[in-house]
């Protein structure tokens, strides 16, 4: 089977104990063999995972010779504490940052910028470029930021953040071509001519992933959910049906001219790299799904 060409990075969150990390290294390795543009690392809600963050992106630095890519958020951090974590990498040779916002710890606050810390992303780009020549990867809402008053703000939001040197965009997870392909179509209007990488999400637990596209404005199509209750007590199908999914949407995009995907593995690795392989080498029966999840 030949390898078609596609592109793909990967987005964890610092693994919460010692067993989480072995287990991590474990299917990480295998994601290695994909050849990742680069791999993020995620800095948690209100930035309570600031410190763990900062510690595994340097240890995925010295292990891998995959690019990592970290991330910072505006919540509740003044400006010394972003720039010094900013420093800190660029000091180990990390320089490539996600530059976002960021979520309050409690859900449905809303966002107040700390009084002496960068007011949004726009603001933090603009900091962050003083500080060092670092690649800027910043968040694009296909469906609009919950936040946002319109699409047209938001996307007049993107615009700022692009203008103060925002380099790729990552957009939030979407379930369908159209929706990608709207936004896209959107942001060239604005004048946005930085490649936009669409953000792809293995469904491990369609229950959680639906909660959570609610709050985050994501529309989850009728025809997902019926998918998900005809396999509701087959653990086997479920994981076949969602790496289908994945790759009928990657597919679907890659018709449209893309090559370069990110995938939300939320830590849930296998999904990712069953999916990745179907998509690179072919697809698989469900019997040989199975072999490739048990393995």
């Amino acid at each position: 089977m030949s390898k078609n060409k596609l592109n793909f990075s990967f987005e964890f969150f610092p693994p919460k104990n010692k067993a989480g990390e072995e287990s991590f290294w474990g299917t990480f390795k295998k994601l290695e063999t994909f050849d990742p543009n680069f791999v993020s690392v995620t800095f948690g809600a209100g930035g309570g995972e600031r410190d763990k963050t900062d510690k595994f992106v340097r240890k995925i630095n010295e292990r891998s010779d995959i690019p990592v890519v970290g991330h910072l958020t505006c919540v509740g951090m003044s400006k010394d504490e972003i720039n010094n974590i900013a420093k800190g990498w660029l000091d180990v040779g990390v320089d490539k940052i996600v530059a976002l916002r960021g979520d309050t710890r409690v859900p449905g606050e809303k966002y107040r910028p700390h009084p002496n810390g960068y007011v949004n992303a726009a603001d933090m780009i603009r900091g962050l470029k003083k500080i060092g020549n670092f690649e800027i990867v910043v968040a694009g809402y296909p469906e609009k930021h919950p936040d946002s008053e319109s699409l047209v703000v938001d996307i007049e939001n993107l615009k700022q953040k692009v203008d103060e040197g925002a380099d790729k965009i990552i957009t939030q997870f979407f379930f369908e071509k159209e929706t990608f392909l709207r936004f896209r179509d959107r942001a060239l209007s604005a004048g946005i001519k930085i490649p936009i990488i669409p953000g792809i999400i293995p469904i491990d637990n369609y229950e959680k992933i639906y909660k959570f596209s609610k709050n985050c404005g994501t529309t989850v199509p009728l025809w997902i959910e019926k998918e998900f209750k005809s396999c509701k007590n087959i653990p086997e199908y479920f994981n076949f049906v969602s790496t289908k999914i994945i790759s009928n949407l990657v597919h679907n995009l890659q018709s449209e001219g893309i090559k370069d995907f990110h995938l939300y593995t939320l830590n849930k690795i296998n999904l990712s790299l069953i999916a990745c392989t179907r998509l690179l080498y072919g697809d698989y029966s469900l019997k040989e799904m199975k072999e490739v999840y048990k393995n």
